[in-house]
């Protein structure tokens, strides 16, 4: 087979099925390090002013010639209500840049939401806590054609510089997608708490095909290839071990049309002293996903050393690829990194956990 075959095969077969392709989400290991990425109702869920948070994650960087990369990046504020009925109340506004580049065509994902949260204290102690929020969204997806190669630009010499006669659909669009979650804390005492919480997030299912209808004289209608409702839910405790190390088991359920995943690990946090604002976080997670055969079998296993300093959180972790998904003996793991930073932070233990 010549050399323009095979890449040029694989190339029109992934550009082919980007008409009938299920939507993909971008998702983080560190999943409460992004907290509005994973629940709306996170949005001000915090003991301080406001909250600066960003997460890089870099997948399968040898296997693929272009790595996956996303990035997010959003700010929180929270606002306590001072009024006497509303008492320990508050709520939060957020906004929120999330940008996933997937393989050698750079097809890539870009959004800027806008979310808002009702923090409800179910006590006068406000050690109980029921959150709502929402979130907007103005999606925007592209791909670049400069990277595909057919046959028909082949010079008659040495190259593929000529003209495409292919039919290519438009390489840019956009859409508006919605999301809304509830989360649940509690905190009887300082050595522990609860919290659990639940999101939907496209919610009117948005169309995300590149190819217009056929039968569309105006070609202005997407062929029908839904963005899947999605369903997440995430929960755990964070409890007392010793008298300077908590510990903090936790799971993540997502279930996207087919497709389900389970993640389930559990942090140590380690404070040297009582009298410094410095802390360690080491953790361990496994995932399990759902196979074409409806049975679940472990995907992959991840590690985290984070550390916190005043006001500044860091973390660092590797999910290490344990199913034989492609020949490649190393790089199918995915790296991320994260910062956060809270302003005028008062206190630890609200409403969201770190990392």
């Amino acid at each position: 087979m010549q050399n323009w075959v095979l890449p040029s095969f694989f190339i029109a077969i992934f550009v082919l099925s980007l008409q009938h392709a299920w939507g993909q989400d971008p998702q983080f290991s560190q999943y409460y390090a992004a907290p509005l990425h994973l629940n709306p109702s996170l949005t001000g869920g915090f003991d301080a002013r406001y909250r600066v948070s960003s997460i890089y994650r870099d997948q399968w960087r040898g296997p693929l010639e272009e790595a996956i990369n996303t990035f997010g990046a959003s700010l929180d504020l929270r606002f306590d209500l001072q009024s006497r009925a509303l008492a320990g109340d508050a709520f939060g506004v957020g906004i929120q840049f999330v940008t996933d580049q997937a393989g050698s065509l750079n097809l890539s994902t870009n959004s800027i939401s806008l979310l808002g949260a009702f923090h409800k204290s179910l006590g006068q102690s406000n050690t109980n806590y029921l959150s709502a929020g929402i979130q907007f969204s103005t999606v925007q997806r592209n791909l670049l054609y400069k990277n595909l190669v057919f046959q028909d630009q082949f010079n008659g010499v040495d190259s593929y510089t000529g003209p495409t006669g292919e039919d290519l659909p438009a390489n840019n669009y956009s859409f508006g997608d919605f999301a809304f979650g509830l989360n649940y804390f509690s905190a009887p005492s300082s050595s522990f708490s609860l919290f659990a919480g639940g999101v939907v997030h496209h919610i009117l299912e948005p169309e995300v095909s590149f190819y217009r209808k056929d039968d569309d004289e105006n070609q202005q209608q997407l062929s029908e290839s839904s963005l899947f409702r999605k369903y997440s839910f995430h929960g755990g405790i964070t409890t007392r071990l010793s008298e300077n190390i908590d510990i903090s088991p936790r799971t993540f359920v997502l279930k996207q049309r087919a497709h389900t995943a389970i993640t389930v690990g559990n942090n140590f946090i380690i404070e040297p002293s009582t009298t410094d604002a410095f802390n360690f976080h080491l953790g361990a997670w496994v995932r399990t996903v759902q196979d074409l055969e409806a049975k679940f079998a472990p995907d992959m296993i991840g590690f985290l050393a984070g550390m916190g300093i005043g006001n500044l959180l860091i973390g660092l972790s590797y999910d290490v690829n344990i199913r034989d998904v492609v020949n490649y003996p190393t790089g199918q793991g995915a790296f991320e990194v994260s910062i956060s930073y809270f302003g005028d932070y008062q206190d630890e233990g609200t409403i969201c956990p770190t990392f």
